[in-house]
């Protein structure tokens, strides 16, 4: 069994007609282990994302320039901070998210619960933000 790692450092590829497609494939023992290597690694990003949106309210609560903060935290060689844009999208990340939080019963992930709150928060701030520009109060002179 086979899956997309990702990952250009250390793989090997073990079928041949996947080298000539570039892509680094990693071999494991079993479906489960594949499946599972492709949630965490959606429910990782869907993290990362989260704090960077965390981040971004902090830093609007506190009067700090977020985009300072974000290229000053880059330059660490083990930060990647993400720019938030409109919240988690896209297809996979929210459902792989929600799946492994549900797989999880009775632990239920704390970190992961805390990022979908954290989430929900950045979308109602975006979107209160996005009300107060489109419909700015005019005063009559």
């Amino acid at each position: 069994m086979q899956f997309y790692s990702g990952v250009k450092q250390g793989y090997r590829t073990v079928h041949p007609s996947y080298k000539s497609l570039g892509i680094p494939m990693h071999p494991v023992s079993n479906v489960e282990t594949a499946e599972i290597a492709k949630i965490a690694e959606n429910v990782h990003r869907y993290l990362q994302i989260a704090f960077a949106e965390e981040l971004y309210l902090y830093c609007q609560e506190n009067n700090i320039n977020f985009p300072e903060l974000r290229d000053a935290l880059n330059t660490k060689w083990n930060v990647n901070i993400l720019e938030p844009r409109e919240g988690i999208g896209g297809h996979c990340l929210p459902k792989d998210t929600r799946m492994f939080l549900q797989s999880s019963n009775p632990r239920k992930s704390k970190i992961i619960t805390a990022a979908i709150e954290v989430d929900e928060d950045y979308r109602a701030s975006r979107a209160k933000l996005e009300k107060e520009i489109k419909f700015p109060i005019l005063l009559d002179e």
